[in-house]
């Protein structure tokens, strides 16, 4: 009895996984791209207590940030004016530093979610977001991150695909965490794959 218990649940496993092909076959796909710029607000930087706090090289911490999104061709160069005007929406990026004496960059692992339109009183979650995760944080320019969409909402529900990141720029806001750096802006570039 057990052994036909066990026959019935792998054929209904296989019957499942058989329904589940079938229906992402029958999914109409489109491609689309879609490029933004971030200008990250260095004064809104907030970190929990550090790993290590004892060792000033030793920047494993958690994190939270925020910032403005733009597009394509606002941010001219380093001391762009981050300011709410002709932004698309809110950027937010909570992670966990991973920067070490031994090892300077990648600076983080991160989550962040892009929110496209104005959190209002009356609209406190705009309908339309893309969030994406890994690694990111460098001061090189030439360097690209790439990371994976993990989804989304509104305009972009049932997302996938890739998302590149490169600094661009530095901006006058200036990090709360000691050293008054200025805040890094970014190219991003989602290459999305959406359900038609």
């Amino acid at each position: 009895m057990q052994g036909l218990a066990l026959l019935g649940v792998a054929l209904g496993g296989g019957a499942a996984g058989a329904l589940a092909t079938n229906l992402l076959r029958g999914t109409r796909w489109k491609d689309r791209t879609l490029d933004v710029e971030v200008a990250c607000l260095g004064e809104l930087w907030r970190e929990a207590v550090r790993a290590n706090p004892a060792d000033d090289a030793d920047f494993r911490a958690p994190f939270l940030i925020e910032g403005w999104i733009y597009p394509v061709g606002t941010i001219k160069g380093d001391g762009f004016i981050p300011t709410e005007e002709g932004t698309l929406g809110r950027w937010f990026c909570s992670g966990y530093g991973t920067i070490d004496a031994l090892r300077t960059e990648p600076h983080a692992i991160t989550t962040q979610s892009l929110y496209f339109g104005a959190i209002t009183p009356d609209r406190l979650f705009p309908p339309s977001m893309l969030s994406t995760g890994g690694l990111e944080g460098t001061s090189d320019r030439n360097q690209i991150a790439y990371r994976p969409v993990l989804g989304g909402t509104g305009d972009y529900q049932g997302a996938s695909g890739q998302v590149t990141q490169q600094v661009i720029a530095t901006n006058t806001s200036l990090f709360a965490d000691g050293t008054n750096d200025p805040a890094p802006c970014w190219h991003m570039r989602f290459d999305l794959r959406l359900p038609r």
